[in-house]
C-alpha cells in the first residue's frame, strides 16, 4: 500500500524514517508529507520497563538522509526527531536539525524534538534556535526520583529536570511538554508531575495508558501485568487533573484501547518500507 501511496503527490503522507527504510524511501519518488517521524539512530540510553522496541547501534547514514531531503521530499507539514529511540544520543542532533531547517522538509507547522532529557545539555541550545525548532517534548514518568528508577531504569529525574530548566532559560519560545506512560506505579502521583512540570514552564502534558503485548520478545513479562491499570483507574486520574489544573495546562490523554487501535491505524495509513 506504501509503493501506491506515494503516486499521489498532492495526498499528504505520514513517514516514519530510520536507518531500516532511508534507501527505500530514497528510491520513491518526492512526495508530501502531513508528518516525518524520524530516528536517526537505533539505540536509547534509558530502559523502560514498558518499552517494546528492540535496539542496535545503527545509525542513518547523514548523506543519505540529506538525499532524501532535498531530492524525495516537497513539503512536511509537521516533523519530529525521535520516535522510539533516543535522539540525544546521536552527536549529530544539531547539524541533523540544520539539514532538515535548510531544506524542503522545513516542517511549515511544528518542529519536534523527542527526548528521555538525561543528555539535552550536551547539545547546543543556540543551534536548535536556529534550526527554529518549535516543540520540546519530554518523556518522563513522575516527579518521585525513585518510582521513576523502577520505570525507567538508567534515568536521573534530577538531571532531566536541570536539563529542561536550563533548555527554557536558553529557548523561552519553545513549547516544553511532558509525555507520561501512565503505569499503575505512577497513576496516582501525576498531579505532581504536572505541578513540577509548570514550575520549569511546561504547558503541555500528554498521558499514555500503559499497553502490554504478551507476544513481545522484549519486555519483561513478569512484571508487566502488575502494572496494568485497573479499569476506570486512567478517567479517575484524567478528571482529578483537569479539575486541578484545567485552567493552566494543555492535556492529552490517551487510553490503552485507543493507543492499541492508533497502532493498528498508522501501520495501514503511513508510508512504511520493508526493513533493507
Amino acid at each position: 500500500m506504501g509503493d501506491d501511496m506515494m503516486t499521489n503527490v498532492d495526498t499528504p503522507h505520514e513517514l516514519e524514517l530510520s536507518f531500516g527504510n532511508i534507501e527505500h524511501a530514497r528510491r520513491r519518488p518526492p512526495a508530501r508529507f502531513s508528518v516525518v517521524r524520524f530516528d536517526p539512530n537505533n539505540d536509547c540510553n534509558v530502559h523502560c520497563v514498558y518499552c517494546h522496541n528492540t535496539r542496535s547501534k545503527a545509525v542513518v547514514d547523514s548523506e543519505s538522509f540529506k538525499s532524501f531531503l532535498l531530492q524525495n521530499v516537497i513539503s512536511v507539514e509537521n516533523f519530529q526527531i525521535g520516535c522510539g529511540m533516543e535522539p540525544t544520543l546521536d552527536r549529530r542532533l544539531g547539524e541533523l536539525m540544520l539539514m532538515i531547517a535548510g531544506s524542503p522538509a522545513k516542517p511549515t507547522g511544528a518542529f519536534t524534538l523527542q527526548t528521555n532529557g538525561i543528555l539535552l545539555h550536551m547539545h547546543d541550545h543556540r543551534v536548535m534556535r536556529e534550526a527554529e525548532l518549535t516543540n520540546l517534548s519530554v518523556s518522563v514518568d513522575t516527579a518521585d526520583a525513585e518510582t521513576l528508577k523502577l520505570l525507567r531504569g538508567g534515568t536521573s529525574l534530577r538531571k532531566v529536570l536541570t536539563n529542561v530548566g536550563s533548555f527554557h532559560e536558553q529557548c523561552p519560545s519553545v513549547e516544553i511538554g511532558f509525555i507520561t506512560t501512565v503505569t499503575a506505579l505512577n497513576a496516582d502521583r501525576t498531579a505532581e508531575l504536572v505541578q513540577t512540570g509548570l514550575d520549569l514552564g511546561v504547558t503541555n502534558f500528554t498521558f499514555r495508558e500503559m499497553f502490554y503485548d504478551p507476544d513481545n520478545t522484549i519486555v519483561d513479562h513478569q512484571r508487566m501485568p502488575g502494572l496494568m491499570l485497573k479499569e476506570g483507574h486512567f478517567s479517575r486520574m484524567r478528571q482529578t487533573l483537569l479539575d486541578r489544573f484545567g485552567d493552566r495546562a494543555r492535556f492529552v490523554f490517551a487510553e490503552r484501547t485507543w493507543l492499541e487501535g492508533e497502532n493498528e491505524r498508522i501501520q495501514v495509513r503511513s508510508f512504511r518500507f520493508p526493513a533493507s
